[in-house]
């Protein structure tokens, strides 16, 4: 609510209803916390990954995987929503948020190859537009809380907001369907 750098330690502790000296005996510093609930959100975040790549059967195998990733991040909004300044202020979350792009980049290649090879998905008719559409796919993923939290107009829940922007996520793949692809594309969202 009020950002990593206007909150102190000792506000953690009071909101925690613990003591800050057993705060601070487990966390000597707010850094610590910081890095402790990044590592949480990333490892939430990467079982969502392992998942959907274990599910990829059909094309209504992603809603439930991605869905439930959207909801770790909305869990994790706080992280989220202040990641890029927590790159640049750690360099072990900038490296370790980088190696994380480029592990999701190859789930979400996979993804993309097994649809293709199902004729869910279209071959490729522009030479690297799939590399910029799985740059964008995971972009949507990180970015979503952000926008989320600006520019989203829609019911103040926090399903519907998951609901949305898993759409949207959905609709940057949906001129790359094939008719099969399209078919399972509606039943998903009911037209």
């Amino acid at each position: 609510e009020q950002g990593f750098s206007n909150v102190s330690s000792k506000s953690i502790s009071e909101k925690m209803g613990i003591s800050y000296g057993n705060l601070c005996y487990h966390y000597p510093k707010k850094e610590d916390i910081i890095r402790k609930l990044y590592f949480n959100l990333q490892k939430e975040m990467g079982a969502q990954f392992q998942q959907l790549q274990k599910e990829i059967y059909g094309f209504d195998f992603m809603v439930k995987s991605l869905k439930m990733l959207l909801e770790v991040l909305q869990k994790y909004k706080f992280i989220a929503l202040d990641v890029a300044n927590l790159a640049r202020q750690f360099p072990d979350i900038k490296e370790h948020a980088t190696q994380q792009f480029t592990e999701r980049r190859r789930t979400i290649t996979a993804m993309f190859q097994f649809l293709i090879k199902e004729g869910y998905m279209q071959e490729e008719r522009i030479k690297g537009h799939y590399k910029m559409l799985i740059h964008s796919f995971l972009m949507i993923t990180n970015a979503w809380i952000i926008d989320a939290e600006i520019f989203y107009t829609g019911k103040a829940s926090k399903r519907d907001k998951v609901d949305y922007y898993l759409e949207l996520l959905y609709s940057s793949i949906r001129p790359s369907l094939t008719k099969k692809g399209l078919k399972a594309f509606n039943e998903v969202y009911g037209g």
